[in-house]
């Protein structure tokens, strides 16, 4: 379920909370097509622990018109107004971010397509499986991390969540640990762990949360990092850190 912060904490931490989220579009005029794609993508993020929020359109005009920086863009040939091709054109002039994924049994447009240059293609009805395998491979390819504006006093520091080795708390504030330095933040470390990705993220005791891309051997009490921290391992955060670290490096385990 999406978080809700407040406009004064975002404003503090991030440009937008929006931009924090991972954003995906459906555009097609089939409302099945639409709820069937929403629907799976959904599923998907629930099993991989991801914060997915989904828009809907059923017209190119929408979406060409929205303000929103979509990661990634399900695509119909056939729609109201212009079609899925031409309204990518038009969406290339203003944005090449967006990965685009058209969706349609016509297959007559697909060379030209290429000049839009889209990530991939499906032909309805969609499987579960083949949407999967392509979202396996979308965030294999581009990650679930997103850009921070981190406030400290009157300095704001732009990184992005994959630097993030570990927060601390520092009273109702927080230290932001990166690979060689470290930065003070203003928030406390509750408030910034609300805006990073749950799928790689782990708290593992009152003080510490932790990347878990950046663990490079763990033991009952501390958990060591591969630029050499170690911090430790509450007892009462033991079970569910090995669980997650567990699924983490192997989720399709049972």
């Amino acid at each position: 379920m999406e978080q809700e912060v407040s406009l004064r904490e975002q404003k503090k931490i991030l440009l937008s909370y929006k931009k924090a989220k991972m954003r995906i579009a459906v555009c097609d005029i089939n409302k099945e097509i639409l709820e069937k794609t929403k629907n799976t993508v959904y599923k998907y993020a629930d099993c991989h622990r991801l914060d997915i929020v989904v828009d809907c359109y059923s017209r190119g005009e929408e979406l060409l018109c929205s303000k929103t920086q979509y990661n990634l863009i399900f695509l119909g040939y056939e729609l109201h107004g212009k079609n899925g091709l031409e309204t990518a054109a038009s969406f290339r002039i203003i944005n090449n971010f967006s990965s685009i994924v058209f969706i349609s049994k016509n297959t007559d447009f697909v060379f030209e397509a290429f000049k839009v240059s889209p990530y991939r293609f499906l032909i309805p009805p969609i499987n579960q499986n083949d949407l999967y395998k392509l979202l396996d491979d979308f965030f294999a390819q581009f990650g679930t991390d997103y850009p921070l504006w981190i406030k400290n006093g009157e300095d704001t520091f732009c990184l992005n969540t994959r630097e993030i080795v570990y927060l601390e708390a520092d009273n109702k504030h927080s230290i932001i640990h990166l690979q060689r330095e470290s930065i003070p933040c203003n928030r406390t470390m509750a408030k910034v762990f609300e805006v990073l990705p749950k799928n790689h993220f782990i708290k593992i005791n009152r003080a510490y949360i932790v990347n878990l891309n950046f663990i490079a051997k763990y033991n009952n009490d501390t958990v060591f990092f591969k630029n050499g921290d170690k911090v430790h391992i509450s007892r009462n955060y033991s079970k569910n850190f090995k669980e997650e670290y567990r699924f983490f490096l192997n989720p399709l385990e049972p």
